[in-house]
């Protein structure tokens, strides 16, 4: 045998061995998400800055494209901050959620002053949309929330490894019913990246009740009255019926200048100005 031959016999041999050794040590989806979660669990402090970008329709809306950049602080037991900007056509607007350990606020868009939520769960769904979605994805993760991404991802499946600025990320898929969901998540760190939900069709939201309307005005710290039961289930029932209607599009959030455990007083969660509409 040649020494050619055998240079590219040996050649292929490692590559096989190679091969065979990632399939071998390649973790589940459920092992590796169970090291994840317990990356952040472990964590005192999270920081990082992103942008998310989405583009939907629908029959009752048409178009609507969203740009927002955000930045993200948060730290043990439950201190946090998160500023997003959205840019819109000859628009900008600005908002925030925040706490420093003596209540959950919330700057919403037409209320002058910031609104205190009941706790952390509500403080960050109220964020939620009119942040992007910003103030739902690594918070829920990193305070183990209920909302938390990880969870219903247990049963997700493996996709095409992908980098994501340079950082070599596993992907994982999960779809149910009309909405897909994909992470890129660093091999390396245990970190989550990148995040895309994709809709398309309708999606069934169960109509509120009463009572339910009741506990999410409280939890908003305001009185539930009569008439403002009545106008947040006119709200809900808007929103079921153009969610039910049909929605197709996309929405993608990633994370970049991940910096964990840095040391962080209560001043950092504290916005240096309470952002408003410009």
């Amino acid at each position: 045998m040649s020494k050619s031959v055998s240079a590219a016999l040996f050649v292929l041999f490692l590559s096989v061995r190679t091969l065979s050794v990632a399939a071998e040590t390649r973790p589940s989806v459920s092992d590796f998400l169970g090291q994840v979660q317990a990356t952040y669990d472990k964590m005192q402090s999270y920081s990082s800055v992103g942008d998310i970008t989405s583009n939907m329709s629908g029959p009752g809306f048409g178009r609507e494209e969203g740009h927002y950049t955000f930045s993200i602080k948060l730290a043990r037991p439950r201190l946090y901050r998160i500023e997003w900007e959205q840019r819109a056509p000859n628009m900008i607007i600005t908002g925030a959620a925040w706490s420093v350990g003596n209540g959950y606020f919330i700057t919403v868009p037409g209320q002058a002053s910031p609104v205190q939520a009941k706790d952390l769960s509500t403080a960050l769904s109220m964020a939620t949309g009119i942040s992007g979605g910003a103030a739902a994805t690594i918070p829920a993760i990193f305070f183990g929330l209920s909302s938390d991404s990880l969870k219903p991802f247990k049963d997700a499946a493996f996709g095409q490894d992908a980098d994501i600025e340079g950082d070599p990320c596993y992907v994982i898929t999960k779809k149910t019913g009309t909405i897909g969901v994909t992470m890129w998540i660093s091999k390396k760190l245990k970190l989550l990246r990148k995040i895309r939900d994709d809709f398309n069709g309708p999606m069934e939201i169960p109509e509120m009740t009463d009572e339910e309307a009741k506990k999410v005005i409280q939890s908003m710290g305001k009185m539930p009255t009569a008439a403002a039961i009545k106008l947040l289930k006119a709200q809900m029932a808007s929103a079921r019926a153009m969610m039910s209607s049909g929605i197709t599009g996309f929405s993608i959030e990633v994370h970049r200048q991940i910096v964990v455990n840095a040391t962080l007083r209560k001043a950092d969660f504290t916005p240096q100005a309470v952002p408003a509409r410009k």
